[in-house]
This record gives C-alpha cells, sequence and structure tokens, in this order.
C-alpha cells in the first residue's frame, strides 16, 4: 500500500480501509481551507451544488451570483 500522509494530515483516511473519503477541498492561494465537502457515505460523492454554491461565494466576497 502507498503512504497515507496525505489522508492522515488532511483528515480523511478511512484507516480501516486504507481508502480517502470522498473529498472536495477549495484552497485559496496561500493553501488554506476555504470550503470542504466531505462525502457522507463512501459510496456518495460530495455534494456538487453546495461546493459549487460555496465557490461562487468564496469568489463573489460573500454574495451568490
Amino acid at each position: 500500500m502507498g503512504d497515507a500522509s496525505f489522508g492522515t494530515a488532511y483528515g480523511v483516511l478511512i484507516k480501516e480501509l486504507t481508502l480517502l473519503a470522498r473529498t472536495v477541498f477549495l484552497l485559496d492561494g496561500k493553501g488554506d481551507a476555504q470550503s470542504i465537502q466531505l462525502a457522507q457515505e463512501l459510496t456518495n460523492e460530495p455534494d456538487d451544488e453546495a461546493v459549487l454554491s460555496a465557490l461562487k461565494k468564496w469568489i463573489g466576497g460573500g454574495e451568490e451570483k
């Protein structure tokens, strides 16, 4: 198996399965997370609408376009 340092550092490692949770991170230019969307179940994907909404709010300075 590969190195689990990324999953451990970002809190998305599922240790029992040695898998990463499905996650979308929106990072600013400094690498700081502005939004994190985590799928609630391993078989699901993160909520695309929530990701797009967070991105629009972040880019628009807090207002959804």
